[in-house]
């Protein structure tokens, strides 16, 4: 197989941020190459349903190519590597693949799974890579109060996600709806802000009152929170 190696990306490391930067510069060098608007689709690699995958992500498009970001590649099931595999010249022709891993880059090239498997091993050879910073910075509420007001949903959801791998959850949870009552009450949208203090009336009532994980409970909240139309005033 034979392709252009520019169409295919690897990002690999354990810092998040700088992960999400990596990707942020190659969708821009991306974009800047072409004159049409492309469209972008993202996949969880532990989440992919092959025929969704097939019918969204590699159907061919006539009047616009594609960025198709896996990401936590890792976890790919060995039916999607199989099929990427099979079909990589066809997929590459028409779309640039972004793969995204959670590991350090050259623990990841010694990996006994990369290097027995005939797709990584593969894919390896032909991507352009990028090697995210190996050291991970420990997160910190901060960093989520910065994505709550960039309007960050997937940099929330994973800070989210460390803050309580770190914390204990009975001391964690409070904390983390604390900040996002403080951030609702500075929209200036009396609508919105109504509606939202709703859904966290909701979230804390489904904690305290019915149980719910509150890690869970808060994961849904940030998804309300953010489907609001005034979401960037949160």
């Amino acid at each position: 197989m034979v392709s252009d190696p520019r169409r295919v990306f690897i990002v690999a490391g354990l810092d998040f941020l700088q992960r999400k930067a990596s990707l942020n510069a190659i969708k821009s060098r991306i974009l800047q190459q072409k004159s049409t608007q492309l469209n972008i689709l993202t996949f969880y690699g532990k989440e992919i349903d092959i025929r969704l995958l097939e019918e969204h992500a590699f159907t061919f498009s006539f009047d616009r190519e594609k960025i198709v970001i896996i990401k936590d590649a890792y976890n790919l099931s060995r039916e999607i590597r199989e099929f990427l595999l099979q079909n990589y010249k066809k997929i590459v022709s028409t779309n640039y693949i972004i793969l995204e891993i959670e590991r350090d880059y050259f623990q990841l090239r010694r990996d006994k799974k990369i290097v027995n498997d005939k797709f990584f091993s593969f894919i390896f050879r032909q991507a352009v890579s990028f090697k995210a910073v190996s050291r991970q910075r420990q997160v910190s509420l901060e960093d989520f109060k910065r994505s709550i007001r960039k309007k960050d949903l997937s940099s929330s959801l994973y800070f989210l996600e460390k803050l309580f791998e770190r914390g204990n959850t009975r001391e964690m949870g409070p904390l983390i709806l604390g900040i996002l009552v403080r951030e609702t009450a500075y929209s200036n949208n009396f609508f919105d802000k109504e509606k939202k203090f709703s859904h966290l009336w909701e979230a804390d009532r489904a904690i305290k009152e019915k149980g719910i994980d509150t890690k869970l409970a808060i994961e849904l909240l940030l998804a309300k929170l953010f489907s609001s139309p005034a979401a960037a005033e949160i």
